[in-house]
């Protein structure tokens, strides 16, 4: 595994807070809208967030089935006007995302409290039921086609001894327990395809998250998020070997 530091090239796409709540009893998509808009963020508003379901129905006298799908609105999506956040305002809770560059976890928390005491004041949720970051970083190892993903990825599952030793793609997922503290952690390394030659693009995806129940000025939500940015980098730098960090400083 490699040693925790400061990574000046770090290779973070996207690292991204989120808050999922328990509405207030009867908030809807319209009554959202109306309590929020993007100039309160001093952002734009880029579209709205919809969900869908489809339904399959067989009937009973052997016709053919009934399908329907229905869509709503759930939220709305908004974008800081240099592109580098990107804001979420769900029914059911809150999401900021940090693009490239990303420049540290003190703007992207100081931002999330910014945004969070808009959406907390306007929507009133009942109450925190989960927290989370996420942290997706696109990998550029270089690699030729045939060597053995361990030299940058620390404890990876390789190809048996005598199988053909070129990759074309690879998914590795970990649904991992921090027991001490009830804390989780999503860890997913995968590779789409392959490319003929180098830099070879592997996603390394750490999603650590907790399931708490808090009132939503509670002070322990931003100290449960410290903790699992912890847990994140733990998570992180335990996936790498030295070899692969170095190339990030």
């Amino acid at each position: 595994m490699a040693k925790q530091r400061h990574l000046k090239n770090a290779p973070i796409t996207e690292a991204l807070i989120d808050i999922h709540v328990a509405p207030q009893p009867g908030l809807t998509f319209d009554l959202l809208k109306e309590s929020i808009t993007a100039a309160d963020f001093g952002y734009y508003e880029k579209s709205p967030i919809a969900t869908g379901q489809f339904e399959f129905k067989v009937t009973s006298d052997g016709q053919q089935p009934e399908t329907t799908a229905r869509s709503a609105q759930i939220g709305l999506r908004m974008h800081s006007h240099d592109e580098k956040f990107v804001a979420q305002c769900r029914l059911s809770g809150f999401t900021l995302s940090r693009m490239q560059p990303y420049d540290g976890w003190e703007n992207l928390i100081e931002e999330s409290k910014r945004l969070w005491a808009i959406y907390s004041e306007r929507l009133s949720p009942a109450r925190v039921l989960r927290l989370a970051t996420r942290f997706i970083n696109n990998l550029q190892l270089p690699m030729q086609m045939g060597d053995s993903y361990k030299t940058y990825l620390h404890k990876l599952v390789d190809v048996p001894d005598g199988a053909p030793q070129a990759v074309a793609s690879f998914f590795q997922r970990f649904e991992l327990v921090d027991v001490e503290n009830t804390s989780h952690v999503n860890l997913t390394i995968a590779l789409r395809e392959s490319p003929p030659s180098p830099p070879v693009p592997v996603i390394l995806d750490v999603d650590a998250f907790r399931l708490v129940d808090l009132s939503p000025t509670d002070s322990q939500l931003w100290e449960v998020l410290e903790h699992l940015r912890k847990l994140k980098n733990e998570t992180f730098f335990g996936a790498l070997t030295e070899k692969a960090a170095e190339l990030y400083e």
